[in-house]
């Protein structure tokens, strides 16, 4: 088996790169796991790989077989996604190939959307174009959050729907566009293909090992971090008032869990598209009511009425006028949920109460909300 993977330095691709190995020792499989991937700054690509095969936080097994074997089973093609070409086609003859990386950001910023379009959409559509000649199957990274504003029940077909979804941002519009290029370049191709769409993804819960551990703290742990940050200024909190759909969800899915599900998935050929979600959405307003209660921020209000907002003091406008700005589309959406009638039978959906949301904060907290940049 050959696999050809991208993303394998990120947040998500890095839990898939470790559960590629693992299948391969498991089941003593002669397997090649073909990583594209760039230096950074010093560190060469080789460099970058090592660091997360042999840190506190990758997986016990792959530890114990050391890097000297690890390798055995890896490839490294040190080059940017922007510019790769295909001089190594005869390599990845008949690979699956995993495209994880993406350009993760939420803003809302007009002058940010052609930077978010070109690092999602037009990266994914010249690698496609470079490598669908030689792939067994294409398998694309999307997000669930790529079903856009939607009430109700969402099922895992975005694209015969009998209208044009609308976007929060141009994150979910670039996620959306990619995968239905995807889909109708290989069904043209007859190229199979899978898009697999996690949500928002959150710290690790399955097994004993590191557990809530993430790499990097995005979405509601940034707003967990800006609120640990201010609560420990001098001098009395100032009131943050909070707009919110006290009905609407987010929905956070393990990224442990997420990687394992896309392992065991990529080589079915009866499913094309599968959002890998919670079964339920945790409730926006206990989530942030959690948040604050584990950094300390006492003072904040949640209000629904959103007419006329003028910020009250300095926090407030800071919140606002920074990641609050990403988020607040978040709050205020319609309420919805996710069928995961298929995904549960792929892998149960692990619970996530107030318990287990309160310890990913506190993790992060712990940490001191420090990434892990390799």
């Amino acid at each position: 088996m050959k696999i050809l993977l991208t993303g394998a330095t990120g947040v998500l691709g890095s839990h898939i790169m470790y559960e590629i190995l693992e299948l391969f020792i498991t089941k003593n499989n002669s397997g090649k796991l073909f990583i594209i991937t760039r230096n950074k700054g010093k560190n060469s690509a080789q460099d970058r790989i090592n660091e997360l095969l042999s840190s506190d936080y990758t997986p016990k097994i792959l530890v114990e077989k050391g890097l000297e074997k690890l390798h055995q089973y890896i490839e490294i093609i040190d080059s940017d996604l922007a510019t790769v070409d295909a001089s190594f086609s005869a390599k990845i003859k008949d690979a699956y190939f995993i495209h994880s990386a993406g350009y993760v950001n939420l803003s809302t910023d007009a002058d940010q959307k052609e930077k978010i379009f070109e690092e999602n959409a037009q990266i994914t559509k010249t690698l496609f174009h470079t490598f669908h000649p030689f792939i067994k199957k294409f398998i694309y990274i999307g997000t669930a959050f790529s079903s856009g504003i939607r009430k109700g029940l969402i099922d895992n077909n975005f694209h015969n729907l009998d209208f044009t979804p609308e976007h929060r941002n141009a994150y979910e519009d670039a996620k959306f566009h990619s995968e239905n290029y995807i889909a109708q370049q290989c069904k043209r191709l007859h190229l199979p293909f899978q898009i697999l769409r996690p949500s928002v993804i959150g710290g690790k819960m399955l097994g004993n090992e590191s557990t809530y551990f993430i790499p990097k703290y995005m979405v509601f742990y940034l707003l967990a971090k800006f609120f640990h940050f201010t609560s420990q200024r001098k001098g009395e909190q100032e009131n943050v008032r909070f707009i919110i759909n006290k009905d609407t969800g987010l929905n956070i899915i393990p990224v442990d869990y997420v990687a394992k599900v896309i392992v065991n998935t990529f080589e079915r050929n009866d499913i094309e598209q599968l959002n890998i979600v919670h079964n339920k959405s945790f409730n926006m307003a206990t989530g942030l009511q959690l948040i604050m209660q584990e950094v300390g921020y006492t003072n904040f209000t949640l209000i629904q009425n959103s007419l006329d907002f003028k910020y009250k003091n300095t926090i407030e406008k800071l919140y606002y006028e920074s990641i609050g700005k990403h988020l607040s589309p978040y709050f205020t959406t319609a309420a919805n949920e996710y069928d995961t009638t298929l995904l549960n039978t792929i892998l149960e959906i692990p619970k996530l109460d107030s318990e287990a949301f309160t310890n990913m904060i506190r993790y992060a907290r712990l940490n001191n909300f420090k990434d892990i940049n390799v």
